[in-house]
């Protein structure tokens, strides 16, 4: 019967046309990239093709007349298209987008080879990199904001409430390029700028300590970029972006009657030679800022070179190079009218250069045996001009072996060994020498229906200079249990471990503002202890919820407090202890058209030795990002807020020290963004519009005390794919 109905709407269009023509096109993603086995039906028909493998289909042998294509791809939006064939019909190209965050997803971070996130004892986020441009993020930084448990102190990253704020000194998220750490040398901080966003093919989140497979710096969890494969066909990427802040919110704090704008523009470019495949891209990026003193003018380049011996063996090749000339904004005059005037450092500044490379080796011994070998050099040079000059110089050169077993179809053995070594010029940090190594193993075995279990151990010995060496053995186990077909249970124990950094046990220097920061070589390393549970609900493909319990017990917590004599100075703290809830979900209200993500984050983090609560956290946030894509349009809104921070540096804001006045004024955040993107095709050519306003409320707040964050802005931004 289905057949014969088809019949009686196809024949009469036969008849009346007398003609039969082919729809021919080619899929893509939003990168311009050839989509391989994506599936084209004709709705209400039989008719329908599969794409090659450089995107290209046809559809032959149907009627002249009006049509309604479905377009669907695991782990892509699926398209609905409406196509009128008749003789002067051409060639379509149709884009399909990935998801915004997605839980059917493979990720490496976790166990160092690849894995679903259902599969993983562990809390994990996966982003996309279509989050990042059709939002204009500047830095790569901004984005996580909008990440469930994730919250950013002005450029220091905290996952679940594992740092509070140390001006750029030490790290305890470990950020990654392919599994390769990127914290320098000297200070241990991230450099957001140097990440390269336009090679990203996703960005992995892994929540909660890491130290058993990734070492000192993954105390608090790893943010790990996966970067592109390379490409067969040429690809040109070419985008650029334009915006400028509003008025300050109040007259008294307008200084300036310059329209405050930034900018940017970025040209990358992909292809193969033969099994070469390469990609190159620059980007110049300008700040004029909101704030006095805040500017900053930035260069990067960026080389990714990747040789296939074989199908299973290649050679992956990166370098970023940052040349960057900023302000040095340290913290309001007051916030009344110098809310947006640096005062204190009286127009310092700080230039810098910034080379990250490094070299991948992956080997295919055979079908149960591979091994990377990951290398890598990082040179830093930052020169600050202000109340004193200082200088650094950084060289941190890294090595990595890391293999994986298949001992039987029902159990996996990750092991590995790195070690690091570091050497600084400077005449704040003391000129230190820094050497670590590391080893470490994880077995997972699924021998048991419905249960994977995780058992990790690394040990870690590093010494810097004349202090004591420190070394520790962490621990790890981690339970997956797939109750039901959509419902899975996860439970994981682990410990970390963190040493000290250079800057914060040799420091000693005049920040400008009346700080001054002194050097402790006392400092102990910090250790921690970890249990999580948690489980996954995902009653639908266009649902899922995601709930964890966390708790985190910290001995000789790092941590930098103002002194009584008026010094900034690196302090344990004897115990503390961070515990919470956090819940997720993914709803698809509208399949393929309107989307919903809710994410929520519930912390009580407390210093058992006096009581208090923890410097720099909020005990709740909450996100919501909306996204509505009737093709060619792609209309979001975002929304975060955060419950007001507990407990500051409170001799900073008070006498007899009050370094920064009014410095206690602190709100909670609300913070909402609109953006609003059109596809196009400028002949053959792919090309996006993306209008964005940012803080649309112009709210007033502050994440570290003295710092009010970015005010309403506006920007525009074009995308161009040939």
């Amino acid at each position: 019967m289905r057949k014969l109905i088809i019949a009686l709407i196809i024949l009469p269009s036969f008849f009346l046309h007398a003609q039969n023509g082919s729809i021919r096109g080619k899929v893509v993603t939003d990168e311009n990239e050839p989509l391989n086995g994506v599936n084209i039906i004709v709705i209400g028909t039989q008719f329908g093709a599969a794409t090659k493998k450089d995107g290209s289909f046809e559809i032959k042998n149907l009627p002249f007349g009006e049509y309604t294509l479905e377009v669907s791809m695991i782990d892509y939006s699926k398209k609905i298209i409406n196509y009128f064939l008749d003789a002067s019909s051409t060639s379509i190209t149709i884009i399909l987008t990935e998801q915004l965050i997605q839980t059917q997803q493979i990720v490496v971070s976790a166990s160092k080879y690849e894995q679903r996130v259902q599969d993983l004892p562990v809390s994990t986020a996966v982003i996309q990199p279509d989050f990042i441009t059709r939002n204009n993020f500047q830095t790569f930084d901004d984005m996580l904001r909008f990440v469930p448990g994730v919250q950013m102190n002005l450029e220091q990253p905290s996952i679940r409430g594992s740092s509070g704020y140390s001006k750029g000194t030490g790290a305890r998220v470990l950020v990654a390029v392919n599994g390769i750490p990127m914290y320098t040398g000297d200070t241990g901080e991230i450099i957001w700028e140097l990440i390269p966003t336009a090679d990203i093919e996703r960005v992995e989140i892994i929540k909660g300590p890491a130290s058993s497979l990734y070492g000192s710096s993954a105390i608090g969890g790893v943010i790990n970029i996966i970067t592109k494969n390379s490409v067969k066909n040429p690809i040109t990427h070419f985008r650029s972006y334009f915006g400028a802040y509003d008025k300050p919110a109040y007259d008294l704090w307008k200084w300036n009657d310059d329209l405050r704008t930034f900018y940017g523009v970025e040209l990358t470019h992909s292809n193969s030679i033969g099994n070469l495949g390469y990609t190159f891209s620059f980007k110049k990026f300008d700040n004029m800022s909101y704030r006095k003193n805040d500017f900053s003018k930035r260069y990067l380049g960026y080389l990714k070179l990747t040789y296939d011996f074989t199908s299973e063996n290649k050679l992956t090749y990166f370098a970023d190079y940052l040349n960057m000339d900023r302000g040095n904004f340290l913290y309001w005059g007051d916030s009344r009218s110098y809310a947006l005037i640096d005062t204190s450092s009286a127009g310092n500044t700080v230039k810098s250069n910034r080379l990250f490379t490094g070299l991948i080796y992956h080997h295919h011994f055979s079908q149960s045996v591979t091994a990377e070998f990951k290398s890598s050099y990082y040179y830093t040079k930052f020169d600050g001009y202000g109340k004193e000059l200082t200088e650094s110089i950084g060289n941190l050169f890294r090595n990595e072996l890391v293999t994986n077993i298949n001992l039987s179809e029902a159990s996996v053995l990750t092991s590995g060994v790195e070690v690091s070594n570091s050497t600084i010029n400077s005449n704040i940090f003391h000129s230190p020498r820094f050497f670590g190594t590391g080893i470490y193993s994880q077995f997972e075995y699924k021998g048991i229906p419905g249960l994977l279990a995780t058992f990790g151990l690394r040990y870690d010995y590093m010494k810097m200079d004349s202090i004591n060496a420190a070394n520790a053995i962490t621990p790890k186990i981690g339970f997956n249990y797939k109750a039901a077909q959509d419902f899975i249970l996860r439970a994981s124990f682990g410990t970390g471990f963190r040493a000290p950094t250079p800057s914060e046990v040799f420091t000693a220097t005049a920040l400008g503002g009346g700080f001054n920061i002194t050097g402790n070589p006392d400092l102990n390393a910090e250790t921690s202890m970890s249990v999580e549970a948690g489980c996954i609900y995902e009653p639908e493909k266009e649902y899922s919820f995601d709930l964890s319990l966390y708790m985190t017990n910290y001995n000789d917590y790092i941590e930098a407090n103002l002194t009584n004599k008026g010094d900034i100075k690196f302090l344990n703290v004897p115990k503390a202890r961070i515990e919470g809830l956090e819940f997720g979900s993914n709803l698809s209200l509208v399949p393929e058209l309107l989307k919903v993500n809710l994410g929520y984050n519930f912390m009580w983090a407390r210093n058992l030795t006096d009581n208090k609560f923890l410097k720099y956290r909020s005990r709740h946030s909450f996100n919501a990002q909306v996204r509505f894509t009737p093709y060619p349009f792609d209309i979001g809104i975002d929304f975060r807020c955060s419950s007001r921070v507990d407990e500051i540096d409170d001799l900073i804001t008070q006498p007899p020290f009050q370094l920064v006045i009014d410095g206690a004024k602190r709100v909670p955040i609300y913070v909402t963004d609109l953006n609003l993107g059109y596809n196009l095709l400028i002949g053959n050519t792919q090309a996006k519009i993306f209008l964005n306003a940012k803080n649309i409320f112009n709210y007033n707040y502050v994440e570290f005390i003295g710092n009010i964050a970015p005010i309403r802005n506006f920007s525009a931004s074009f995308e161009l794919y040939f």
